[in-house]
């Protein structure tokens, strides 16, 4: 069971980063460098901003990513540091309903990363 729990984690961070990397190329696409005015998403700040945090959140995902692979107790606790700092800093970003799917996002990556931290931190 606890591979199996460490290996949906991994799926987990590795799509989290994918869905970063994936925002960041809609958004360049959709905002000004792309010809549009502005983003058609719904966020509450100029497109750069989403992008910068997008970009700054795949790379310490990223990291975690690397830690939790190794095993290293230290990648499941960042993870979950990192995942609540994102969703606060980004609940400013998003207007409407899409960071709900976010926050239940966080969550479900949160409670797989504590799970594996306590099984690393027992063994």
């Amino acid at each position: 069971m606890r591979d199996l729990q460490h290996k949906i984690l991994l799926i987990l961070v590795a799509v989290t980063i994918i869905g970063e990397v994936v925002s960041i190329i809609l958004w360049i696409r959709n905002g000004p460098m792309g010809g549009e005015p502005y983003a058609r998403f719904s966020l509450a700040v100029d497109y750069t901003i989403a992008v910068v945090n997008a970009a700054i959140f795949s790379i310490l995902n990223l990291i975690a990513l690397i830690w939790i692979i190794r095993r290293n107790r230290i990648g499941p606790l960042f993870l979950i540091a990192i995942s609540i700092i994102n969703r606060v800093i980004s609940d400013p970003i998003f207007i409407g309903g899409a960071h709900g799917i976010f926050i239940t996002w966080t969550v479900i990556l949160v409670i797989f990363a504590y799970f594996d931290y306590r099984k690393l931190a027992k063994s």
